[in-house]
């Protein structure tokens, strides 16, 4: 007898500054500071194995986007995550969101990237919490871009991502493929956080080690 594939989902909120009218990430986060852009996704993975084995890593997204030019709670048609597909050299690797969605008539589609790449110095917290976006009109990255800017998963949004995972099996098979793609996932910030994820008991239990701040970070408006 065959033994169906796990599934898993968890739940992910992302917001940081965004500009209308400019095409670069950086620029868009110093000058949206004051139209910060939102995003409440939910993201399944039917198979674990096969997603896994993928080398685009592909998995399904829904979501509503939030943006005050635009309104709130926008539901997003189309969505689409990649979790680290190759990058353009062997050491990096690519998340990458994609969410489609309409105002007043008129497509768009936000085209997030956040790149993990080992550079000198601690990095990783960086790397796998800034989206770089592009805000394109029409209804898909080929559109021309019409905004840009950085999204950011805090601390307490990350947390909540951990403590939101949930496997599509039951006890203690569905705790080790939770365990599995954590670490997956999240690599070793999956080490520090996961035991502020499960609550201060077990916090107690295993000691937190802060994220370093990378040289530089004070030029990333997001930072």
């Amino acid at each position: 007898m065959t033994t169906s594939s796990s599934g898993l989902t968890f739940r992910e909120t992302m917001s940081g500054p965004l500009a209308l009218h400019e095409t670069d990430p950086l620029t868009g986060a110093n000058k949206g500071r004051h139209t910060p852009f939102t995003f409440h996704a939910t993201i399944r993975i039917d198979d674990m194995e096969a997603f896994i084995r993928d080398p685009q890593h592909e998995a399904h997204l829904t979501a509503h986007v939030s943006y005050p030019p635009f309104g709130d709670n926008l539901p997003v048609k189309r969505g689409c995550f990649n979790l680290f597909k190759s990058g353009d050299s062997p050491d990096t690797r690519l998340m990458t969101y994609g969410m489609a969605f309409e105002h007043q008539g008129r497509e768009y589609y936000l085209a997030g990237t956040k790149t993990i790449h080992d550079d000198p110095g601690s990095d990783l917290w960086h790397d796998t919490t800034r989206l770089y976006c592009r805000l394109h009109e029409g209804p898909d990255e080929r559109g021309p871009t019409v905004g840009a800017g950085v999204l950011k998963l805090g601390l307490g949004e990350l947390l909540k991502l951990v403590s939101s995972m949930r496997s599509s099996r039951e006890g203690a098979a569905g705790l080790q493929a939770v365990m599995h793609f954590g670490r997956f996932f999240l690599g070793a910030l999956w080490e520090i956080y996961l035991p502020l994820a499960r609550g201060p008991e077990a916090a107690a239990r295993e000691p937190l080690s802060p994220p370093v701040k990378e040289p530089g970070a004070p030029h990333d408006p997001t930072a």
